[in-house]
Parts: C-alpha cells; structure tokens; sequence
C-alpha cells in the first residue's frame, strides 16, 4: 500500500507547551494522586530519536484531571495539521491501571480506512507518590508522521514551592540523541496550556475544512 502525503503547514511535536478542557469520558474513579509536586521524566523513541525530557507541575485533584485531558488533547494537536480527525478515545480503569486507545484517521475518502495514526497508553498508579504511563503511538500509511514509544515516570517530589499554585510549573526541556538530562527552566500552566491547545485545535479543524480533504 503506497502510503499517504499530506500537507504539514503547523506540524506541530510532542513537546508543546500546550488547553479548557474537552469533556472525555474519563473514570471517576481515576486514584487521587498525592497532592503536591511531581517530577515527570520521560525516556523513549520520537521515530528514530532517542529523547529525554522533564517538566515538573503543582498538581492538586482538578489540576490532576485537567492534565490527563491535556495528554489526550496532545495527541489530537500532533496530527491534525495531517488532515486527520480522532474517533472518541476508549478509556478504561482496571484496579489502578488506566487503559487508553484513540484511532484518528484521513478525512479523504481516497485513502485506506485504516490510513492515520493509533494511540494507546498505559497508566499504572503504583501508589498516590508514584505513577508509571507508557505510550506507544503508530501512524499507518501516512508519511511524515512519527511512531512513538514512550515512558513517563512520575514521582511526587515534595510540596510544591510558595510561588506557584496547582496547575503551575515548569518545562525543563527536552534532548533529542544526548546522554544529558535537560536543565532548562520555562514555566508553563496546564489550565493556560488547554486554552492554547484548545485553540489551535479548532483552528486547524477549520482549515482543513477550507482546504477539503487532501
């Protein structure tokens, strides 16, 4: 199968500092994670990168679940610009695992059915201090688009400094191919960050709905 072309004006990367909220049906049953703040180091593959990246957050319960809606949001954000739309994603908690799959697919009636990129992750919340999420995202018969596999240990680290509040940190960055730790500091906010990503989501939906299907 010859696989897709598509335009990639605004690609845009894991990585971005990124939106209020869509309502995904997300379990309420999600366990609390401990209040304070949490050190997020993610190792893995970006295509044929190796990568290493840090971002440390203030989180308290609302700020916890604005997060995992950010994360899925993200997701939608790294492949629209592809002229490709996310089915609803299937989330589901098994005792302290949370199961994730989104299958996003071409809005051109000329491709594959099957023609776009699979998402799927796996959340264990080894206890409130300790969490282990692990990604693995597939594109299928569209090029430029990368397959990912990637791990995330989050640890809570203490209480979160005086200057900021739930919902505040800090990105430390990201290495591409280095044995280095990043050690960057650029505050970001999750609840700033879906409102970015929230934007740009629509609005990259109504350009591919000026430009048709590719």
């Amino acid at each position: 199968m010859k696989p897709v072309t598509r335009r990639t004006t605004g690609l845009v990367l894991l990585f971005f500092t990124s939106f209020p909220a869509a309502a995904y049906d997300l379990p309420k049953e999600i366990p609390a994670r401990k209040p304070g703040l949490w050190e997020m180091r993610t190792t893995g593959t970006v295509g044929p990168n190796q990568l290493k990246g840090i971002i440390r957050y203030c989180l308290d319960a609302s700020a916890d679940r604005a997060l995992q809606e950010l994360n899925i949001m993200r997701r939608e954000l790294e492949v629209v610009y592809s002229d490709i739309t996310c089915q609803t994603p299937k989330i589901s908690l098994t005792g302290k695992v949370l199961t994730g799959e989104m299958a996003c697919r071409t809005n051109s009636s000329d491709d594959d059915q099957a023609a776009g990129k699979d998402f799927g992750w796996t959340t264990a919340f080894k206890s409130d201090s300790v969490i282990v999420n692990e990604e693995h995202s597939v594109p299928r018969d569209v090029l430029l688009l990368l397959e990912n596999k990637l791990v995330e240990e989050q640890r809570w680290i203490g209480e979160c400094p005086a200057d900021q509040k739930p919902g505040d940190g800090l990105d430390v960055g990201f290495h591409y191919n280095s044995d280095k730790w990043p050690n960057e500091a650029k505050p970001i906010n999750i609840y700033e960050s879906l409102t970015v990503v929230d934007k740009m989501l629509k609005e990259a939906i109504e350009i591919n709905k000026r430009l048709g299907p590719m």
